[in-house]
């Protein structure tokens, strides 16, 4: 076994939690590599180590104070108008990003848009499209004329079953 296998099995060596096999051959590797050997023992050192320290005790009052400070709290945070405010964190360049693409959508459509400032509605054009009006419903009416020549043009269909 190379030594990042045996790195691996190490902890559950010194558990002893390991079969006959695997122990036998982590042993024979120990006992040919210095390296593994010292990393065992600075491993041991370390569970030691963590096994040595003092346990850090409560205050006697922990519990009724850390329920009384969840109350306040409770009190405090609940639901109201407008209460999904206090949810909200800012985002500065989330801001930033749709204010930028704010500023340019109003830019272009403003460089975009024409200019009805300059342009003037006369009394000749209301007659000019008055005219063009005339024209259209001139040339609509001659059109149906022409078209009188084939019968009703109502869609219908014919006697025969064809379309009209």
């Amino acid at each position: 076994m190379d030594c990042k296998n045996i790195k691996e099995l190490l902890i559950q060596y010194s558990l002893g939690d390991l079969g006959h096999v695997e122990k036998a051959s982590v042993e024979s590797h120990l006992d040919s590599c210095s390296e593994c050997k010292s990393y065992l023992f600075e491993t041991k050192n370390l569970w030691n180590l963590l096994e040595a320290r003092d346990e850090i005790e409560p205050d006697t009052d922990f519990l009724s104070n850390f329920w009384d400070k969840a109350a306040v709290d409770e009190v405090k945070l609940k639901p109201g108008f407008l209460s999904w405010f206090r949810d909200i964190k800012p985002n500065w360049t989330l801001a930033g990003a749709m204010a930028s693409i704010f500023l340019v959508s109003i830019i272009t459509f403003s460089a975009l848009s024409p200019d009805t400032r300059n342009s003037l509605f006369m009394s000749s054009d209301e007659q000019d499209e008055l005219i063009l009006i005339e024209l259209d419903n001139a040339l609509s009416r001659e059109t149906a004329d022409v078209l009188s020549i084939y019968g009703a043009w109502d869609g219908g269909t014919d006697v025969d079953g064809g379309i009209n």
